[in-house]
């Protein structure tokens, strides 16, 4: 008899099986001169809207003097702009212009490419079948509270 998993190793479980994809999907392939710690904050930028370079360096786990020379690379190419908060004139807001948009745009479109063949190479017919299965009943969760 199959004893059942406790809801806490589930999410350990799927947590540690996402880090592990995006890993595998970023793992040696450079897009374009996208380096990732340019394509982790563009995709922050994206997700959040305005972020101050703390904000920024908070959600990468790095200080924020590492996540300013980031920014300075992204200013600098043109990916990002800067802009005086008006809550706070003392403190610079970081967006994404039109050209990170689509930078992160085309980022993405390549890393789905990426998942997309490994779903295709490393899984078998009857895998993707059964990662189907699951994704149903993960997307539930979703569904149920609406």
């Amino acid at each position: 008899m199959d004893t059942a998993i406790e809801p806490e190793e589930l999410a350990d479980r799927i947590g540690e099986m996402m880090a592990a994809l995006r890993r595998e999907m970023r793992s040696g392939r450079q897009i374009g001169d996208l380096a990732p710690r340019h394509e982790a904050a563009l995709a922050w930028l994206r997700r959040k809207g305005r972020l101050t370079t703390a904000q920024l360096a908070r959600f990468e786990q790095i200080t924020p003097q590492s996540m300013g020379v980031v920014v300075a690379e992204l200013v600098e190419r043109g990916w990002a702009v800067k802009s005086k908060d008006p809550d706070d004139g003392r403190r610079e807001l970081l967006a994404l212009t039109d050209a990170g948009a689509a930078t992160v745009a085309q980022t993405d479109a390549e890393r789905h490419a990426d998942l997309v063949n490994l779903l295709a190479t490393r899984l078998s017919d009857d895998d993707r079948e059964l990662v189907a299965r699951g994704l149903e009943v993960l997307m539930r969760i979703e569904t149920e509270q609406k």
